[in-house]
């Protein structure tokens, strides 16, 4: 028991240092993997300068079949970089075999043609040029190139589709395909490893497509561009069984291979991207499936677009729910850090003077405290009396001038009766305007002590040239003193209409005018109204 022991100790010893190293490593290469991505377009420029020299020699060219093969070396350059270019010159290669009438250059243009509708995502026109040609009188190296070709083509539709009966089918084509461009190969020839490789990998013999991919890796003389593809399929290999570490270590390693071939028709990123999402690396993984989609959008290959655009809005949902969560936690702690350092603050200065006066203290703080609640409530009862003093006198005042009125208007049918004659000359109409007058500039008064910033708030709800300037008396208009009145609670259009001395339709229309030119809902004005700021007065 005790030897099984220490065997199980140790394997789990010599599994915990292998995921360390291969933790180690794998942010090793992200870390190189972004250094690359900084500099891709130095890579890109070195591919422009290769497209560059092509094009200054097609001037030159010394008769059609140079230029073809010019036109066929462009499109090598475009095909991987840039699907528009890459299909215009395949074009003009088809069109230039079809002048020069070789079977053979034709095929391969129809070939080229064929690939840029497959990489942009036009499975069915890619199709329909490949099930056109006939290469049962080719030589070797251009059957092997078609079958490889028509291989791709069935299983992208296979990924592509993703579903029965039809991937399955397409799978089998595709292996088809590939045992028939096997047999056009030799066990030296990279291409060999990478379409068994393939096979193996569709065939979900995953052991077998590593060996042949490990073996295309071990080839001489292996350009960036091959060396991606062989990588990005071993990263997809060992994710499928499930060894996550070095799915992501041959994926970054690819991610690597197409920057420094300036490929923009990959899948390493965005495989990457899945992977470092399901580990956690959530911010990493938006970064590189937006880089993904930039690749794709600047090639403008459709169906991996439609991939990236599946899982893009998943890790970006997922990244600003982490950011948002950062965000909370970190204001949380700030918040925590500095009640912590203003309660350690008091709490030494109170212990350093008060320390043998703690007992007094705590009795004097619980004294405080009665006493403080005490003030708050009187304070409280102080602010409500206050508030029902100012409304109870606008209205004493409106009602007073009312029996002026009354009064006036007694007298007055005493005079026209005769009698009391010398008081006539005591009373005029004006008298009671200016009664009014000055009650309404007591309230105008009142009301901006009591709320300072009215004006500025209740201009806030309109329109610049529809905001109002009070006169140098600072009188409010009727407008403002009617939603002033809200303000204050009074909400009876009777009660604003008997203190303003207008009619309830008055009342009425002034504030519909007002809503309707306000830059807010007319539902949520008196809303608005309402939550504007009044400030303590402090009693003279």
């Amino acid at each position: 028991m005790r030897r099984y022991f220490a065997l199980f100790f140790l394997l789990n010893v010599c599994i915990a240092y292998t995921f360390a190293v291969s933790s180690d490593s794998i942010n090793v290469l992200l870390k190189e993997l972004d250094e690359y991505i900084d500099k891709k377009d130095y890579y890109i420029q070195l591919r422009e300068n290769r497209i560059e020299t092509l094009k200054q020699k097609l001037p030159t060219a010394a008769d059609e079949s140079a230029k073809l093969n010019i036109y066929s070396s462009l499109f090598d350059e475009y095909k991987s970089y840039v699907y528009d270019s890459a299909y215009v010159y395949a074009e003009k290669c088809l069109r230039l075999a079809d002048k020069i009438g070789e079977p053979n250059k034709i095929i391969e243009a129809k070939r080229c043609v064929a690939f840029c509708y497959l990489s942009s995502g036009l499975f069915k026109e890619s199709y329909d040029i490949m099930t056109s040609i006939d290469v049962s009188e080719a030589p070797d190296h251009v059957k092997r190139e078609y079958y490889a070709l028509i291989a791709r083509l069935y299983y992208d539709m296979a990924d592509y589709n993703n579903g029965e009966p039809f991937s399955a089918g397409y799978i089998r084509q595709g292996i088809q395909y590939c045992d028939s461009a096997i047999t056009y190969q030799s066990v030296e020839s990279p291409n060999m490893w990478s379409t068994v490789g393939l096979k193996r990998m569709q065939q979900r013999d995953f052991p077998a497509a590593i060996d042949a991919f490990q073996t295309l890796l071990h080839s001489p003389n292996l350009d960036e561009h091959t060396s991606a593809i062989a990588t990005s399929s071993l990263g997809f290999i060992y994710w499928s069984m499930g060894d996550v570490n070095k799915g992501a270590l041959y994926l970054i390693k690819a991610a690597i291979s197409d920057i420094k071939s300036a490929t923009k028709e990959a899948v390493a990123l965005q495989n990457l991207a899945n992977i470092l999402y399901t580990t956690g690396d959530v911010s990493r993984a938006n970064r590189y499936v937006r880089l993904a989609m930039e690749d794709a959008n600047f090639y403008n290959a459709r169906h991996r677009k439609i991939q990236i655009s599946a899982i893009l809005p998943i890790i970006e949902k997922e990244r600003l729910g982490m950011v948002e969560n950062q965000r909370n936690n970190l204001m949380v702690f700030a918040i925590l850090v500095s009640f912590l350092f203003i309660l350690l603050l008091v709490a030494t200065i109170v212990i350093y003077k008060q320390v043998n006066r703690l007992r007094n203290a705590r009795g004097t703080i619980r004294l405080q405290n009665k006493s403080l609640k005490s003030t708050n409530i009187k304070l409280t009862e102080a602010n409500a009396i206050k508030d029902e003093y100012i409304v109870q006198s606008l209205y004493g005042k409106s009602e007073y001038i009312d029996r002026m009125e009354n009064l006036y208007r007694t007298i007055n049918r005493k005079i026209t009766a005769r009698q009391y004659d010398d008081i006539r000359s005591y009373l005029k109409e004006s008298d009671l305007k200016k009664e009014r007058e000055n009650m309404y500039s007591s309230f105008d008064e009142t009301f901006l002590r009591i709320f300072p910033d009215f004006i500025e708030e209740y201009n806030q709800l309109f329109r610049p040239e529809d905001a109002i300037i009070l006169d140098a008396n600072r009188a409010l208009t009727p407008e403002l003193r009617i939603f002033a009145l809200i303000r204050l609670g009074i909400n009876e259009t009777e009660r604003i209409a008997k203190f303003l001395d207008y009619s309830v339709n008055t009342i009425n229309t002034y504030k519909t005018k007002v809503k309707n030119k306000s830059i807010i809902p007319n539902e949520q004005f008196e809303q608005k109204i309402m939550a504007i700021k009044s400030v303590r007065i402090t009693p003279h």
